[in-house]
């Protein structure tokens, strides 16, 4: 049995190409010499559009190369098939035949050019111009551009794809994609971009991966950049850096932090610094304002609340009026507050009534829809304290009679 030296699968005793690849087998024709297949003649040479002409399947590897665009064009329209088929390489001209169908035509050549008895191209190899690169400190409102240089070490082509593992950093001039294909026989500019809305101040450095993956194998490169917390401005919470510090800062001046809660400039401070805010649904107001944010944060347990129904009844005429509400309360001396919100769009909520130790939730049906005799349903999900959940069905029976879809009569025959 033969072992193909490029695939190293075996062939029968008698072959001389691998049937396979196409390759030609180290022991074919014994007695008579190695036998340089890449570098034997065709028998009538293989010509460029612009009058090169190729003598074997180095010259012609290397032509494909040089003029790669013009030998995709050839390759698309038949000519390296029928060349192929004319010296004998059916198997060669077969794969002509399928690298043409690639709908990248670069792709297809290259394809084509790895089936070649003729190591005269160098394989693709992945070379970059840095493995890290550090951004220094960067802002959360300013824009910034940077670029990194893939350069391929080989002749054949170098083809593959981008990622990165971080929405802060995006891959292209325009958008906020994360990953991105690529393709080159030479040097590869690729431009990335910082995303100053997706960028979390932090005390420690941001690090983003941008990992490549291609023909010619795959590297990651290490993008460092600070961005430092911007620390609360307002009296009595002011110099506090995350929110641990807000509350320790607030527990000490609880009645003037509170206006702070309630008014927003906690959450906004949040927002400035890229973090998410740890309170869900509107703030509560006064000292619940406190209580929310620290049960938010788990550092006090929130008191077990309940609703007062979980399912409403209700009935209506085509376009009228309707409201209803839901108390959520508790049994413990401590602030409650909640929201809630319909899974229909004729059911709208209004700003919750928080009183102490219970909130009223108001809901308005604008409209009543106009469909008679029917059962309209919907849920609303609550939640309270502590990211407490409750579901809540409502019914609502449309008054009058129903009236069924009108079916369209049959089209009249010819």
């Amino acid at each position: 049995m033969m072992t193909c030296p490029k695939c190293s699968r075996v062939n029968p005793q008698e072959a001389v190409y691998c049937y396979f690849d196409g390759f030609v087998l180290s022991g074919a024709l014994a007695g008579s010499g190695p036998l340089a297949i890449n570098t034997l003649r065709f028998p009538s040479p293989f010509v460029f559009m612009s009058g090169r002409s190729c003598l074997n399947f180095d010259d012609l590897a290397i032509a494909c190369h040089e003029e790669s665009k013009p030998a995709s064009d050839m390759l698309k329209q038949g000519f390296l098939e029928s060349f192929l088929a004319s010296i004998g390489r059916v198997d060669l001209s077969m794969a002509a035949k399928e690298a043409a169908k690639f709908p990248d035509s670069s792709r297809g050549l290259d394809e084509l050019l790895g089936k070649f008895p003729s190591s005269v191209l160098s394989e693709a190899r992945l070379n970059l111009s840095s493995q890290e690169i550090n951004l220094g400190v960067l802002s959360r409102t300013a824009k910034r551009e940077i670029k990194i240089t893939i350069e391929n070490g080989g002749m054949r082509l170098l083809f593959g794809s981008i990622t990165s593992d971080s929405t802060w950093l995006a891959i292209g001039e325009t958008g906020n994609a994360s990953v991105k294909n690529f393709q080159t026989t030479g040097e590869l500019t690729v431009p990335l971009r910082i995303v100053p809305e997706k960028l979390r101040a932090s005390d420690k450095p941001l690090v983003a991966k941008l990992k490549i993956d291609s023909s010619g194998g795959s590297s990651v490169v290490l993008i460092r950049a600070e961005v430092p917390v911007a620390p609360f401005q307002l009296m009595p919470l002011s110099g506090a850096l995350n929110g641990r510090q807000i509350a320790l800062k607030a527990k000490a001046n609880a009645k003037e932090a509170a206006i702070l809660f309630e008014n927003g400039s906690v959450a906004k401070w949040y927002e400035s610094n890229g973090w998410s805010y740890p309170v869900q649904g509107p703030s509560a107001s006064g000292m619940g304002a406190i209580q929310q944010f620290f049960e938010a944060l788990g550092l006090t347990p929130p008191p077990k609340t309940f609703i007062n129904q979980t399912v409403v009844n209700l009935v209506g005429a085509p376009r009228q009026e309707l409201a209803f509400e839901l108390t959520v309360g508790t049994e413990e001396k401590r602030s409650v507050y909640a929201h809630g919100f319909a899974d229909q769009s004729w059911i709208t909520s209004k700003n919750p009534k928080l009183t102490g130790n219970s909130a009223i939730l108001g809901f308005v049906i604008p409209q009543v829809p106009d469909r008679s005799g029917e059962l309209l349903v919907s849920k609303i999900a609550v939640t309270s304290n502590g990211n407490q959940k409750f579901l809540v069905q409502v019914n609502v029976q449309v008054s009058g009679k129903y009236v069924g879809p009108r079916s369209e009569p049959a089209p009249e025959l010819v």
